[in-house]
């Protein structure tokens, strides 16, 4: 059985158009039973789903990983109170630890999947650089393998114009070195989201990354 109905999404577009605490509060039981609820169930499994692969995420629960909706709107010019869309971080010490682990996330028109490095403090970011820099071939060829390459494509993340010049001959090699941020995001059919096979699609994306996976975590541990 799907996880998610139309009604879901349509909540979440309706929700686009009225973005206000009184039309939440008068649709707040719809976002409950056909959202609130059913993603817990999902990220539950998500995470059962993710310690059979590797079990650092066996003592994960869905409150360590699921984002809430409300925005966050203290030092934002933009005043909507509500996200748009839902969203969980599912990594071995919960969405804000920093480990490459798996991005989930859905609105009203795409389906997200991703993982990665996203936040990668200063220093870290040096052992991380090192780490690839001791051997830019084999990282560059966990990009190309075939099943990352064909899910996500390439690696994402901003990147420094210049860089420690310990760093600039590995970079020739490999030019992901130049990035600050090292992720990557599959952009999916809306249609997935109420698909039966919702939870086989985002472990199939989660496979597909396991080796970069790994190598970012290692280079991250190292420091």
């Amino acid at each position: 059985m799907a996880y998610f109905s139309s009604i879901a999404l349509r909540f979440l577009a309706d929700l686009a158009a009225h973005n206000d605490r009184d039309w939440f509060t008068a649709n707040r039981k719809t976002y409950e039973r056909e959202l609130r609820d059913p993603f817990k169930v999902f990220v539950s499994d998500l995470i059962a789903a993710c310690a059979e692969r590797e079990p650092a995420f066996a003592e994960l629960e869905p409150k360590h990983c699921t984002f809430r909706i409300n925005r966050d709107t203290r030092f934002s010019k933009d005043k909507r109170p509500y996200k748009t869309h839902v969203s969980a971080g599912i990594a071995p010490g919960g969405k804000k630890s920093g480990d490459p682990g798996l991005y989930v996330h859905f609105d009203a028109e795409k389906l997200m999947i991703g993982g990665g490095a996203y936040w990668v403090e200063k220093d870290d970011l040096y052992v991380l650089r090192e780490h690839i820099a001791a051997q830019p071939a084999h990282f560059h060829s966990l990009l190309e393998a075939p099943d990352f390459k064909s899910k996500y494509g390439a690696l994402l993340g901003e990147r420094n114009v210049r860089i420690p010049k310990e760093f600039q001959a590995a970079a020739e090699q490999c030019p992901y070195i130049l990035n600050k941020q090292f992720y990557y995001m599959a952009e999916l059919p809306v249609k997935q989201v109420t698909s039966e096979k919702l939870l086989d699609t985002v472990m199939a994306h989660f496979d597909a990354a396991s080796e970069v996976r790994r190598f970012l975590r290692a280079g991250l541990q190292a420091g």
